[in-house]
């Protein structure tokens, strides 16, 4: 199998979720990883902290997006033999119920 990094994109105010909200959430989200994984398409994935930087050259600045209203809140890596496969497996994230978007990119392995 391939893998592909999914990257989900949020409101930058998702942080700001009633305590009861973020609870649902990663139900929901615990949920999808289990299905995930009976079929063996979970390698991994983790929530990202809203705080961060950017670094441009020798310009650091706040971020993660300091001119946009949407950042990068969290991540996971499928295991799929195809984009097409790996894009299906996507439709099934809870975020996305929330309004986020997603992103799927293969990983392509190097050897060092």
């Amino acid at each position: 199998m391939k893998e592909f990094l999914m990257l989900i994109r949020e409101n930058a105010e998702y942080g700001e979720m009633t305590a009861q909200q973020m609870q649902d959430d990663v139900e929901k989200q615990i949920k999808w990883v289990e299905e995930l994984m009976a079929k063996g398409n979970f390698k991994d994935g983790n929530p990202l902290n809203p705080d961060g930087a950017h670094v441009r050259g020798n310009v650091i600045t706040d971020g993660p997006y300091v001119e946009s209203k949407e950042c990068i809140s969290g991540y996971y890596f499928l295991l799929a033999n195809s984009l097409e496969e790996a894009t299906e497996l996507a439709k099934g994230c809870p975020s996305l119920a929330l309004g986020a978007t997603v992103e799927i990119r293969e990983i392509i392995q190097v050897e060092l």
